[in-house]
């Protein structure tokens, strides 16, 4: 029924007439009239729908309660059994779930990308509220056929996806969760990214005393080679082999693979500790890890796995891989070998207790090992390129090359925990530093900063397509967590923050500037998630994850599941 029909079944039922409704709602008896003939429909969360409520339950004598009305007409309007920001919820888990981004689901309903990115940025609603849930379900239904798709589709919206056996049942069953989920969905991309834009390198070496860590003194006392089976047996032969490597004279860097399952270690109150303890303690080393992460799983796990290296990643001693065909899913597998020392072992899937781990100092064992482990680094991809100061001639050669593909077009999203320094007024540019008190030589920099990204995003916008995300906030809002001049490219540890009037007149500036280019699409954020980290995204190519607190460091991942990922997130609102 809709919105029309259920106002005049009201009526009906409270015997009242049209006049007599407009009197008790305080409405116009015009606007009473639209709304009875369909001609119009208040908003399911205006004031309007407030008081025609309000006016209905006070006709009725008692037999309705304005909530009551209120909640019902709302659903007859939006189509939606949830409250709105609770569907936007479902939606943005939906497709972030699915990797669909704001430009795949805008090709899919005929839309424009600004228009579905202002719809997902809580900006604006659809206008026909049923048309674009069926629309939205219908490509669900039709599309997302593959074996992930299927595994989140049977979690998230029905245990018995896979019996369906037409794409109208599935659609159906997607429409119906969209409306009526009340469970609110974590999105594990979120907790990742929340957690590397809060996460403070210097903090963390404070808060687990890495200063003052020193390396075990008492010698290790193990055979040349051990080979031993069982889980119990397995975790110990992982902490000798990190105490080992660490009470080496070898600097040799450190490979490690392993797709055994965590779960039955993590479960163990010591290991994890004692595990995390020997890694912190390779890295104060110094040595360089090279790790290759078991990606063939889905990627929710993958984000959570991903999510407990943070800290290690943010040293820039981590060098993470992973391969790009799948490995068997019958065995598990590990090898990590150091300069000195090895450890190896197999097992079936599902029966680690069962499998054999050799643990090993034998120079010839440990060669072997070593260049198998170098073998198979041959066979792996970087996961991701992490770039700090002391690497940052290759963030330049990285630029070089994105700065080529714009010039060949390409769909690109910016999502950015402050302005970026596009389109910066020089005068205002030059305000910002002279009241930092910055050197000459870091004003300079910046200023050719600002100047080459401008250039760049011109490029973008001219050969392909660009949106940016931006923070819009109130001076209340600002003056809670004033912003930063964008500077983690130049890897400063200078903070140089904006007042909130040069803040906005950047942002004015940034809109003309967008405004200039029909395929440049600025959205200004109401949420603001990020403080610290600008996500940066080539469609279907790669994307760069910029962190801006001290130390500035960048992630270049090109994974595929993590591009497509990334360029389908849709930020949380930041409480707080």
């Amino acid at each position: 029924m809709n919105f029309s029909e259920r106002l005049n079944y009201y009526i009906a039922e409270v015997g009242c007439s049209a006049k007599q409704l407009a009197d008790a709602s305080t409405l116009s008896a015009a606007a009473i009239s639209r709304y009875r003939s369909g001609e119009r429909a208040p908003d399911p969360d205006g004031g309007n729908l407030r008081l025609l409520s309000e006016g209905i339950a006070l006709l009725s004598n008692g037999r309705f309660t304005a909530d009551g009305v209120q909640e019902d007409l709302a659903v007859c309007i939006s189509g939606i059994a949830v409250d709105y920001d609770t569907f936007l919820g479902n939606l943005k888990a939906l497709t972030s779930a699915l990797s669909i981004g704001n430009n795949e689901l805008a090709r899919a309903l005929s839309f424009d990308p600004s228009y579905i990115s202002r719809i997902m940025a809580g900006q604006r609603r659809p206008a026909d509220m049923q048309s674009f849930v069926q629309g939205v379900s219908g490509y669900v239904a039709s599309r997302q056929q593959t074996g992930e798709s299927i595994r989140v589709l049977t979690e998230l919206i029905c245990d018995d996806w896979q019996s369906m056996e037409t794409d109208e049942q599935r659609a159906r069953a997607v429409a119906t969760w969209l409306r009526t989920n009340f469970e609110p969905v974590t999105d594990p991309l979120s907790g990742f990214l929340l957690k590397l834009d809060a996460f403070d390198l210097n903090d963390f070496i404070r808060s687990i005393h890495f200063d003052e860590m020193t390396a075990p003194t008492v010698p290790l006392q193990l055979p040349t080679t051990r080979t031993v089976t069982g889980l119990r047996n397995m975790m110990q032969a992982e902490i000798d082999y990190l105490r080992a490597t660490v009470l080496s004279r070898s600097s040799a860097d450190v490979i490690m693979f392993s797709d055994m399952p965590m779960r039955d270690m993590a479960a163990d109150p010591e290991f994890p500790k004692q595990w995390m303890f020997g890694m912190a303690m390779l890295l104060k080393k110094g040595l360089h890890l090279h790790i290759v992460h078991d990606t063939a799983r889905p990627l929710h796990e993958m984000l959570l796995g991903l999510e407990s290296y943070i800290p290690m990643y943010m040293t820039g001693q981590i060098s993470p891989y992973y391969f790009p065909v799948p490995q068997s899913s019958a065995f598990c597998t590990l090898l990590k070998v150091s300069g000195t020392v090895a450890l190896a072992g197999e097992a079936v899937a599902g029966h680690q207790a069962e499998g054999r781990y050799t643990l090993t100092k034998s120079r010839d064992e440990v060669r072997y090992y070593r260049k198998r482990a170098e073998r198979m680094l041959e066979q792996a991809r970087p996961l991701m390129r992490i770039i700090t100061a002391e690497r940052r001639g290759e963030l330049a050669a990285f630029e070089a090359r994105e700065a080529e593909m714009a010039h060949e077009g390409g769909t690109w999203r910016v999502i950015a925990g402050t302005l970026p320094l596009v389109a910066i007024p020089p005068e205002v540019l030059e305000r910002v530093l002279e009241r930092a008190g910055v050197s000459a030589a870091i004003g300079e920099a910046v200023s050719k900063r600002a100047d080459e990204r401008t250039r760049l995003v011109a490029r973008m916008a001219g050969q392909g397509s660009v949106t940016i995300e931006v923070p819009d906030l109130t001076e209340e809002e600002f003056a809670e967590h004033p912003l930063p001049l964008s500077l983690a490219d130049l890897f400063s540890d200078v903070q140089v923050r904006y007042t909130y009037d040069d803040y906005r007149a950047h942002l004015q500036s940034l809109q003309q500037f967008c405004a200039r280019f029909e395929r440049c699409t600025l959205v200004p954020d109401r949420r603001a998630p990020f403080r610290n980290i600008q996500i940066r995204v080539c469609s279907g190519s790669h994307a760069v994850i910029s962190k801006s607190n001290d130390p500035a460091i960048h992630f270049i991942i090109e994974h595929p599941s993590l591009v497509k990922a990334l360029e389908a997130f849709v930020p949380p609102m930041r409480e707080g």
